[in-house]
């Protein structure tokens, strides 16, 4: 197969809100991006993911779109995204965009139109959104369609009077879902995804595109996941799209989907599909999970890491993809707890965790995604009030929360342990008041460690979370870390986290620590001629016998041989 340039890409994403004030409103935009290629390029990656800048009014932080073709006002000016996207390419870093065709906003010109029977174009657009009658009970009550229940939490229904209808939004009620079975609509959403092309994009993230498909005889079910997720029409949306815009135009495709068999797998992102050309899965994510917690349940339940889970979940992928498709690695994105506060220690051992899981991931093969901050070490927030929170899904399952028994302060603390907004707080440039991203107070509150936990601290400090990703990155590149072959060792060893990835030079061994206990492990492995070149606490020899302290992490190198 031809190599692809995504083969070789480190992807950074950008939550572009968050990322760097330029005008002082206390909120991101493309100028603050732009001020901060240089830091990128200086960093090593050669890839840029920017969530969602379009027009929006920002109920789901811009995955609600009013205007496809538009910038929120929030972010810039289209001028501002060209001059991005061509400084980006003069410095030679792709642009990746989020592409959300799941959805609209409730205030698209589509869905006005679609809500309102007198409108000139209902009929039009009416059939671009679905919809259903109510039902009634014995006393004559209107009651929704089904009990499905949102990914937000609540109903996946909102009634619709001047229709005497409901209208299906598997997120916020302000994100009525995409019919995806008209041929018009698809044909305006293609023609979207064409326009940013002829802009200059080079990729897309296709947001939530295991959902485009519903079960239109909509059957009970509560909360009816299996009814709007993952249904195998669904398929033949992304290949549509796939052989009609992302093939003809070269552009590089990354879906996400939760839990696929090896053969869904490669129907998204095998080297013969039409889909995608990469993968964002969700195994590793939710691995420290309580299941008897029922005040906070879900992924809202923090329990212990269940490292068996997180190995398993990487392996698999590993294996199912190798020679038939492309694998990719990452730790969180802006949907995620920050993974130091998640799976490492953010406290105690804040450098040696965060240097820790750079290790344990970032030496597997694939291409990797860092989300911005993980490079510094960030933390979940801290927020001690309701109101500091800004995503909407906090706010419908705090009262979930509440309505099961839960307190007031166990609520926050499930909170402050799983929201989105753990990974959404302002990047955290340097000690300067709002941490150097603004001058004014930011959209949402900075973490109160910033003064202690920032890019200035760092950036010239070789023992640094920030210069331990840098130099990761820069081997990447140079030992073709990309191409390797992961082999865990002991995979069922609820304890340990070792794996070999064989580059075509080299051997990699990682071996780390995921606990606040030092370990104790036999490695029954050949240690010959490996060489401990990355460690978080000190250098240390090989031996079939090792110890590691508290979040320790080594990772040696062997040289292949090479035949004569």
């Amino acid at each position: 197969m031809e190599r692809k340039g995504w083969q070789d890409a480190i992807i950074y994403q950008i939550y572009l809100r968050s990322f760097k004030d330029s005008n002082n409103d206390g909120i991101g935009d493309f100028k603050g991006l732009i001020s901060k290629l240089d830091y990128l390029s200086d960093l090593g990656v050669n890839a840029i993911w920017v969530s969602p800048h379009y027009e929006s009014p920002m109920d789901d932080n811009g995955y609600d779109i009013s205007n496809f073709f538009e910038v929120s006002k929030d972010y810039g000016t289209l001028n501002d995204v060209k001059k991005f996207i061509n400084l980006a390419h003069q410095k030679d870093m792709k642009v990746i965009f989020d592409l959300v065709l799941n959805h609209t906003s409730d205030e698209h010109e589509w869905f006005k139109a679609a809500k309102n029977p007198v409108h000139v174009d209902h009929h039009k657009y009416h059939d671009y959104y679905i919809w259903q009658k109510p039902k009634y009970d014995k006393d004559g009550d209107r009651q929704m369609p089904t009990q499905w229940r949102s990914w937000f939490g609540g109903g996946v229904w909102e009634y619709n009077e001047p229709t005497d209808e409901y209208y299906l939004h598997i997120f916020s009620k302000k994100m009525p879902d995409l019919n995806w079975r008209n041929s018009n609509m698809k044909r305006d959403l293609k023609d979207v995804a064409k326009w940013w092309i002829n802009l200059g994009v080079d990729g897309f993230r296709v947001d939530a595109s295991n959902h485009l498909e519903k079960n239109w005889d909509f059957p009970e079910g509560h909360p009816g996941y299996e009814h709007f997720s993952s249904l195998p029409k669904h398929h033949e949306y992304l290949e549509e799209f796939g052989i009609e815009i992302f093939h003809p135009n070269n552009v590089m495709a990354m879906g996400e989907a939760g839990g696929a068999t090896k053969e869904e797998a490669l129907k998204y992102c095998g080297f013969d599909n039409n889909e995608f050309d990469l993968l964002i899965h969700f195994g590793h994510v939710w691995a420290d999970c309580d299941d008897s917690n029922h005040l906070t349940p879900g992924k809202w339940s923090k329990g212990n890491i269940d490292l068996n889970h997180i190995k398993k979940s990487f392996n698999r992928w590993f294996r199912m993809l190798n020679g038939d498709g492309w694998n990719l690695i990452y730790w969180h994105n802006h949907d995620h707890p920050r993974v130091i506060s998640h799976y490492g220690n953010d406290s105690v051992y804040h450098t040696e965790s965060g240097k820790m899981l750079a290790y344990s991931l970032y030496f597997m093969p694939g291409t990797p995604i860092i989300y911005q901050g993980e490079e510094i070490g960030m933390t979940n927030v801290d927020y001690k009030d309701l109101n500091d929170f800004r995503d909407v899904e906090v706010y419908t399952e705090y009262k979930n929360f509440l309505s099961f028994g839960a307190t007031h302060e166990v609520a926050m603390q499930a909170l402050r342990n799983r929201s989105r907004d753990n990974a959404r707080s302002p990047f955290q440039w340097n000690n300067d008041v709002h941490s150097g991203f603004s001058k004014v107070t930011p959209w949402m509150n900075i973490n109160e460690n910033y003064s202690q936990i920032n890019l200035k601290n760092q950036i010239n400090d070789k023992n640094s979370i920030f210069s331990t990703y840098k130099e990761l990155i820069r081997m990447r590149k140079e030992d073709n870390i990309n191409d390797g072959i992961l082999e865990f060792i002991d995979i069922d060893n609820k304890d340990t986290f070792v794996y070999v990835n064989e580059t075509p030079t080299a051997k990699f061994l990682v071996l780390s620590n995921f606990y606040s206990k030092k370990i104790i492990f036999d490695l029954n492995i050949d240690i010959e001629d490996y060489e401990n070149i990355l460690y978080n606490y000190k250098e240390k020899e090989l031996t079939n016998k090792m110890k590691l302290l508290p979040y320790e992490a080594l990772v040696y190198k062997k040289r292949n041989r090479v035949m004569k």
